[in-house]
């Protein structure tokens, strides 16, 4: 066994019982129960389906995946996964006892960062195994709901927030093993949330300068693949409220007035294309590895 495989079985020793392990089972657990309290139990009673009802249903699941845990819970678990792995050490004021070993500084960093990548992708598996375990039950329960589960499609969503989320998952390893506090992680954490709050289903002329804002992509990146109507992408859950209706003229006193014509906006003047997924992963690659190798580098200092 070489020296990085001692560290990564440390570091897998440590997590055991540890708040970081907890999170990924817990936060999963608590999305589902939402998701399921607020948008499934209300169909138990169902007799029978619509054919709008049915098409809206089949991919409600994926819709939730990107619009609840993409908008709400992903951007809060990453700023508190990468804290809670190096809370260990913080906390217990560790980091001279570890340095004093024969063991790689940059090593340590490096073992750290390897199970938060693993952790959170296992978070995600757990997401998708939960909602394939929910719509299977459903269908016993209520032969009416029997719906497919689009496992695929699925996969891709999950897929594309674990890439999406590697640049600012990297700044955030970068931040936890700099500053020893909780707080600062989840602060970032909510400016991530409030960005993508503010940002998310503006139209832009460059869609690309929105997309790749760090805190925002894992969202863009997700909502490419169940993205429907001539928008560039979706609104955020939180941000809808706050979007222009479709002709509708707001005055400033408040007022609306519905306005008539032959020309649908969209088609009148239809928004640039969406950012090509290409880019989105080229930058997600990019921006996360560079990151990465930011902390490895940083990570030699000596300690006070």
């Amino acid at each position: 066994m070489n020296a990085f495989s001692r560290l990564l079985a440390a570091e897998g020793l440590k997590l055991r019982r540890s708040a970081a392990l907890r999170l990924v089972w817990l936060l999963p657990l608590l999305f589902l129960l939402i998701e399921f309290t607020a948008f499934e139990r209300p169909l138990l009673g169902l007799k029978a389906l619509t054919p709008p009802l049915q098409a809206h249903l089949d991919t409600l699941q994926l819709k939730l995946v990107v619009a609840l845990w993409g908008g709400f819970f992903h951007p809060l678990m990453l700023a508190l996964l990468p804290a809670l792995i190096f809370r260990p050490e913080h906390r217990f004021k560790t980091w001279r006892h570890l340095h004093a070993l024969p063991l790689s500084r940059r090593g340590i960093f490096l073992a750290k960062a390897a199970f938060a990548l693993l952790l959170s992708a296992a978070l995600l598996a757990l997401i998708g195994l939960l909602l394939w375990g929910e719509r299977t039950l459903l269908g016993w329960a209520n032969p009416v709901l029997a719906l497919p589960f689009h496992g695929l499609r699925m996969a891709q969503v999950l897929g594309w927030l674990w890439l999406g989320s590697l640049p600012v998952l990297g700044l955030y390893l970068w931040i936890s093993d700099r500053i020893n506090s909780l707080a600062v992680p989840v602060v970032f954490g909510l400016v991530g949330l409030l960005l993508s709050i503010a940002l998310t289903g503006q139209e832009q002329p460059q869609p690309w300068r929105r997309d790749l804002i760090p805190w925002v992509l894992p969202y863009a990146a997700a909502e490419q693949v169940v993205h429907q109507g001539p928008t560039q992408q979706e609104a955020h859950l939180a941000g809808t409220l706050f979007q222009p209706e479709p002709d509708v003229l707001r005055l400033p006193s408040g007022k609306k007035i519905k306005t008539r014509q032959n020309i649908p906006d969209h088609l009148l003047f239809p928004p640039p294309p969406p950012t090509p997924a290409w880019v989105l992963a080229a930058f997600s690659l990019g921006a996360g590895g560079a990151l990465l190798v930011l902390g490895w580098a940083d990570a030699r200092r000596n300690r006070t």
